[in-house]
């Protein structure tokens, strides 16, 4: 039915006019404006109004260990540094919201024995380290994240120019910020730090060049280790389709020779206490802590983390969303290259062997692997919300 049956002459000719407006060239400066007014506010709440949750202390703790004698100066310097930055409210919320955080801020001992758990995210720790030289380490904290945000939204941009999505935009703003992209930036976690190394990483994978992947991959992987994930997610997604599965080999061996001197070096009580501390019963002092392996409590942490990811998360909803929008884009016979197989394969494993290993429900766990999906999807969708031309001319 057309617009004037339904609207009437008037104004079914007035709309039918409008469509004049939805020319290419609109329609692609309101994608790339709009999106890029998201990215800012992004850029504006990371570095004026920044988020300290609980990690920022053992962060900045871990950052000036090397410069200080004793457990109790470490303690000093971190929350002395943190409670300088923070609101009252934050620093109450840091110190005294539970029984744990009470102990944290009470005992210094306990609070350096969980640091070996931290201290495995090698570039971020470093960048706080050399950056926080020359503003402070807090700060440096806030610099992080918003350069990160900024070089994501720089890189989506590209992205989505070079590859002929830029309309795309109009859906990604928003979606990104059900990904987690705003929030995250506002924290002191190295989660968005890594999506700004995985755009580049999945952009080449797209693009079949995996070599020129690899300083990305490496130092997403540097930045947090259990991106080895990644690596061997890559090298099953590789094997499957049949593509430059030697050099992704390569890659995955390289990670794994790494993995286990970074995860020594830093005194990492390992899998299962990491896993017990996170999801099962935190732990005041982690020296010595060493459960054994219980089934039955790895499979409630599966379930009682399912059901709080559907209760108060998204990560699980848009991957289901998204796995089905590459389902009808592969149903609607859409032209699939075998990076961009690899690219979505590899994503998936990943984020659901994230989750099975270790079932942390947060977002911002999930981010700098639900972001390129999205990308990526975009990039074999390339949706076209304009007008085309002779369409456009013919309108009254």
């Amino acid at each position: 039915m057309s617009l004037t049956n339904t609207f009437g002459d008037r104004l079914g000719t007035a709309l039918l006019a409008s469509g004049r407006l939805l020319s290419k060239d609109v329609v692609n400066a309101v994608s790339v404006g709009l999106f890029s007014l998201i990215v800012l506010g992004t850029l504006a709440l990371a570095y004026f109004n920044p988020v300290y949750n609980w990690d920022i202390l053992a962060y900045v703790g871990i950052a000036a260990e090397d410069q200080l004698d004793s457990a109790e100066e470490i303690h000093a310097l971190a929350y002395g540094e943190v409670k300088e930055a923070a609101s009252d409210l934050q620093f109450y919320k840091v110190t005294a919201s539970i029984p744990y955080r009470v102990n944290q801020y009470e005992q210094p001992e306990h609070f350096v024995s969980l640091f070996p758990m931290f201290r495995v995210k090698v570039a971020y720790i470093e960048a706080i380290k050399h950056l926080g030289a020359l503003t402070g380490r807090v700060h440096a904290t806030t610099i992080i994240s918003t350069v990160s945000a900024a070089l994501i939204g720089l890189f989506i941009l590209f992205w989505s120019a070079r590859q002929s999505f830029v309309q795309g935009l109009l859906i990604i703003g928003p979606a990104i910020i059900l990904i987690g992209y705003t929030f995250s930036a506002r924290e002191a976690t190295p989660d968005l730090m890594m999506a700004a190394f995985a755009l580049p990483a999945l952009y080449f994978v797209c693009r079949e060049k995996p070599l020129f992947a690899a300083p990305f991959l490496f130092t997403m992987f540097l930045v947090r280790p259990d991106g080895l994930l990644f690596f061997f997610a890559l090298l099953l997604a590789a094997i499957a389709v049949g593509r430059d599965r030697l050099i992704y080999l390569a890659l995955f061996v390289g990670a794994l020779f790494l993995y286990f001197p970074i995860v020594g070096s830093a005194d990492h009580p390992g899998w299962w206490p990491h896993f017990y501390f996170s999801n099962v019963e935190y732990q005041d002092d982690m020296r010595g802590f060493d459960p054994a392996f219980n089934v039955l409590l790895y499979v409630k942490a599966l379930v009682v983390n399912v059901a709080r990811t559907v209760q108060d998360f998204n990560w699980l909803m848009l991957l289901a969303i998204f796995l089905l929008g590459f389902a009808l884009l592969v149903r609607s016979g859409k032209n699939i290259s075998k990076g961009q197989w690899i690219a979505v394969v590899a994503l998936t494993l990943c984020i659901s062997g994230k989750f099975v290993t270790f079932p942390l429900p947060d977002d911002r766990i999930y981010l700098p692997y639900l972001l390129p999906l999205l990308i990526v999807l975009f990039e074999i969708w390339k949706p076209k919300f304009s007008l085309p031309v002779d369409e456009a001319r013919a309108l009254p």
